[in-house]
């Protein structure tokens, strides 16, 4: 029986048991493992202040210029048209669209025989009126002795002593005179007409008329435009028009400087104009006042070197004058935020978000008089979610830098 006992816990039970065991035993060392497993402690988020650029802020005096548009005109613009008719039998050569004439220059020339011929008559008509001028003058001496002689033996009125005196007569004949010399002068006229010239510096615009032509008394022959000065006509808010100088009495006609400029970037070109007109009336659209700016010699015809003609019916940019502003913040546009706003790194790094009003504003910057203090730290660096109270990180690199340009 012991045998047997003994045999039966050698090969069978064992072989039960060593199973079970392995078992337990990698039950028992999970539970260990999973109880002495390290807890992996949270940690807080580190926050980056973001690194930005700034601008110490400095009052100064700026120039200022007000931006405007507009539209070039031709200041003087005429139709050409002769005062007597007849065949033209001479044109100019710069009688062509674009061709430029000096004052007085001649255009064209009428035939001026059938004038020429009525000088002569009327010269004639003249010659004949002085010569009974001094007949009746002649006549007036010898009624005198006569009336002399009447008077004393049977008196008369003074209506009598005139006709005595042939003073009818005289009259008659003075007035003669003075008609045909002034019939005379007017033919002299005609004859100057029939040569037709420009009143005053021009350039043709159109030609309406050439040699041969048969041409009335004021009909049409030329378009042409002055080209002295040609004016901008430009829109400026009504708010501006304190800081521009209209030319009056007072300042001696002498408006604001103006900048006209033409042309695209990279292409374009300045000129210098002047205020010379504000019109009485604002535009029925934008309620803008209308200046106009005056352009002197705009076609270049001086032939200044590098300066470039002004053209009609050109929209360009011009900039007038409009005084200085003192002890101002300039802010450049790009640091301008949405709602009125300055990004400001205070002392403590932190951002404020500060709402200001610009006192004038232009292209590149507007400009504070109140709002900021000397030596604070403006932010031109975009930030994507600006917070109030942010804290931030100066790039002292670019600081260094722009101290070194300087």
């Amino acid at each position: 029986m012991t045998k047997k006992l003994m045999y039966y816990v050698k090969n069978i039970g064992l072989k039960g048991i060593v199973p079970l065991l392995i078992v337990g035993l990698a039950i028992f060392g999970a539970r260990m493992i999973i109880k002495t497993k390290p807890v992996a402690r949270k940690k807080a988020p580190v926050i980056s202040a973001p690194l930005v650029n700034v601008s110490s802020m400095k009052p100064q005096e700026f120039k200022i210029w007000t931006p405007v548009m507009g539209t070039v005109e031709a200041s003087r613009k005429i139709t050409l048209e002769p005062q007597v008719a007849g065949r033209v039998i001479s044109v100019s050569d710069s009688f062509i669209p674009g061709g430029y004439f000096a004052k007085g220059d001649e255009v064209l020339r009428i035939d001026p025989l059938d004038y020429e011929l009525a000088l002569k008559q009327q010269q004639s008509v003249v010659i004949e009126a002085e010569y009974n001028l001094k007949l009746e003058r002649g006549h007036q001496k010898v009624a005198g002795r006569e009336w002399k002689l009447l008077r004393k033996s049977s008196g008369g009125t003074i209506q009598e002593a005139e006709l005595a005196l042939r003073k009818p007569h005289l009259e008659k004949a003075e007035a003669n005179l003075a008609a045909s010399k002034a019939k005379l002068r007017q033919s002299r006229v005609n004859l100057s007409r029939t040569r037709v010239r420009v009143p005053f510096s021009s350039m043709v615009v159109t030609k309406d008329a050439g040699l041969g032509a048969n041409l009335g008394a004021q009909e049409a022959i030329a378009t042409m435009i002055g080209t002295d000065e040609f004016w901008v006509m430009v829109s400026v808010p009504v708010d501006r028009l304190d800081r521009i100088v209209i030319p009056s009495v007072a300042n001696g006609f002498k408006g604001s400087v103006a900048r006209v400029v033409s042309g695209s970037n990279g292409n374009s070109f300045e000129r210098a104009g002047r205020v010379l007109r504000l019109l009485p009336a604002l535009e029925s659209k934008g309620r803008m006042a209308r200046v106009i700016v005056a352009v002197e010699d705009p076609l270049n015809l001086k032939g200044i070197e590098g300066v470039r003609p002004l053209l009609l019916g050109s929209y360009i940019n011009v900039y007038i004058d409009s005084g200085t502003l003192d002890r101002v913040f300039a802010v450049p546009r790009t640091a301008y935020r949405d709602g009125d706003t300055l990004w400001i790194m205070k002392d403590n790094s932190e951002l404020e978000v500060r709402k200001v009003e610009p006192i004038w504003r232009d292209q590149d910057y507007i400009y504070l008089e109140k709002g900021v203090v000397e030596g604070e730290k403006l932010v031109t660096t975009d930030i994507s979610t600006p917070l109030q109270g942010m804290k931030l990180r100066e790039n002292v690199s670019a600081v260094e830098r722009d101290n070194n340009d300087g």
